[in-house]
């Protein structure tokens, strides 16, 4: 059978921004705060759940960051960072008893989904018949509410949920059954540029319709709806209110038919391990606490009920990592797995560039061209220093190169023979200076590398602000927006979004990591290439990333030492 809803509110905190909600709150609902009840057209579950929010007098839908967020704006369930647990009992007169169970379990990429049981029973309920004589054995009613609920934010400031829910309730023999729906929205205020805008921050605002589908249940002749019910309200978190955290909350519940009914309530962090909570709802007084040990949380919630004070008991836990936790992790093992790929794509780059200059020499070699062949040699001594195969074929063409030169002198000797004595010394003079044995060219070791702008006595570069939160996502879109295009192969556009964060904060992840390779791999394409300028201008911006980098230096001494010999 339907009961008249209980009103439950809390006790306005006493100062600041709390006291002058509390009193605004009360000065304007007075006039409902005693308002007829809802003469038996709702469900006992229109009373709402859980300890918490029920000893702040219901004033829950601008906060809803709890399990109970599906009973009172399923728009807060996104909001929720840990998979939690609630379970509470309570005992009314006449031998009737409430019980709630609700566990949601929020997942950053999906939302959060979340489950909700509540039951209410009485027995003992007189038997009559049509003469009103009392009838063999006593009757009894139950109603129980089962509801599946789910939250996903649309931004960082607005959050949307919803919940549909199956009702039913056995009476003397009689049953029906009804699905409903809920919705709800919660929102804070977005952070500005302002220094003052703070507090705003703190603020949230909620809005909830319960029943926007409304159940009907049929137990004989007649389907009886559960009526719908607006719900407005806001929360405000004091960060400090006699050096603890407190929160004061305000709502506003409209049904067909009923005046509006005002809650308001508080909670005070006494204690890390003690949180005390008051307020109103209808004029009726309201008192709650939370003793936390670890993840759990013991809540104690009381009504000043019309007959009876009734008294609630209950138990929450909170399990896992947070969501943001999980996302982060998420974050870095993608970040990990990327740069693995990124490392193997760098040394294939370079495998590649090695393996193509390696078949260049060995093309110029099967020519007989060892100029030729020597002078891309050359290059590769400078990219890949040491390198194995590398002076294996320097040495063959070297060799090719000294029997040509014997050979040429050998030849000289055999035509200077036949010439006249007097100017056999000269023709052998002229072709000993014109064919020179070629040496491999190293630089001297009295050169030195280009000074990095670490080095010098310089002015002091004046530091850089803090970044402000608009600054840090820009920087870290434009990180992930680099890291996703270098894994789609578009490394130029992966290059224009690290240089666009890199001008925002130098330092920030791996950016200047990814940054001096990508200049560094190109530089060696340059060079390759033959754009001897082209490839200094790319390794002068990689030691610009990391002034003590011993490649980029050592490339860049090696660069212009080549310029200087062939200019």
């Amino acid at each position: 059978m339907r009961r008249p809803a209980r009103g439950l509110s809390a006790l306005p905190a006493a100062l600041a921004i709390s006291g002058a909600l509390a009193a605004l709150s009360m000065a304007l609902f007075a006039p409902s705060a005693f308002a007829a009840e809802d003469a038996g057209t709702r469900s006992i579950f229109a009373s709402g759940a859980g300890n918490r929010a029920l000893g702040m007098g219901g004033a829950f839908a601008g906060v809803a960051d709890d399990a109970s967020a599906m009973i009172w704006n399923p728009g807060g369930l996104a909001q929720l960072q840990r998979l939690e647990v609630q379970a509470t009992h309570a005992a009314y007169d006449l031998g009737s008893r409430e019980e709630y169970v609700a566990a949601v379990m929020p997942d950053w990429r999906w939302g959060t989904a979340g489950l909700s049981v509540r039951y209410f029973g009485i027995d003992g309920i007189e038997s009559r018949d049509d003469g009103n004589a009392l009838g063999g054995a006593n009757l009894s009613d139950t109603e129980m509410e089962i509801g599946l609920g789910y939250g996903r934010p649309l931004s960082r400031s607005l959050s949307l949920g919803g919940t549909v829910k199956l009702q039913r309730q056995s009476l003397a023999g009689f049953s029906g059954s009804g699905l409903g729906a809920d919705i709800g929205v919660l929102g804070r205020v977005p952070s500005g540029p302002r220094a003052h805008a703070g507090w705003m921050e703190r603020l949230s605002w909620g809005l909830s319709v319960r029943n926007v589908i409304q159940p009907r249940i049929r137990l004989d002749r007649e389907s009886v709806a559960d009526p719908s019910a607006v719900r407005a309200g806001a929360a405000y978190e004091a960060p400090s209110l006699f050096g603890r955290p407190a929160m004061v909350a305000v709502d506003l519940e409209k049904s067909p038919g009923m005046a509006i009914k005002a809650h308001a309530g508080f909670e005070f962090k006494v204690h890390p391990l003690l949180q005390i909570r008051g307020g109103f709802n209808a004029g009726r007084m309201t008192a709650g606490m939370g003793v936390a040990w670890r993840d759990f949380m013991v809540d104690y919630a009381f009504l000043n009920g019309q007959t009876t004070d009734i008294h609630r008991v209950g138990i929450s836990r909170v399990l896992g990592r947070t969501s943001s936790q999980k996302r982060e992790a998420a974050a870095r093992a993608r970040e990990a797995e990327l740069q693995a790929t990124l490392d193997d794509a760098f040394q294939k780059r370079q495998s590649g560039q090695l393996d193509d200059l390696l078949a260049r020499v060995k093309t110029a070699q099967a020519d007989q061209d060892h100029d030729r062949a020597l002078g891309v040699l050359a290059t590769i001594a400078i990219l890949y220093p040491n390198q194995a195969e590398a002076r294996s074929l320097e040495a063959i063409s070297l060799r090719a190169k000294q029997a040509e030169a014997e050979s040429l002198r050998r030849r000289a000797a055999a035509d200077s023979a036949a010439a006249v004595a007097s100017g056999q010394a000269l023709e052998r003079k002229r072709i000993a200076a014109a064919t020179p044995v070629p040496k491999p060219v190293t630089p001297k070791s009295t050169e030195t590398a280009p000074k990095s702008p670490a080095q010098g006595t310089g002015p002091k570069v004046a530091e850089r602000p803090p970044l402000t939160p608009e600054q840090v996502r820009m920087v870290e879109d434009l990180y992930r927006s680099g890291l996703t295009a270098m894994s789609e192969r578009r490394p130029d556009d992966a290059l224009r979004y690290w240089e666009m964060a890199q001008s925002i904060a130098p330092s920030y992840k791996k950016l200047a990591e990814y940054l001096k390779r990508e200049y560094l791999i190109r530089g060696m394409d340059s060079f390759a290439s033959g754009k001897v300028d082209q490839a200094l201008v790319f390794w002068e911006k990689a030691l610009e990333v990391d002034p003590q980098d011993p490649r980029a230096s050592s490339y860049i001494l090696r660069a212009r030492t080549q310029q200087a010999r062939t200019r």
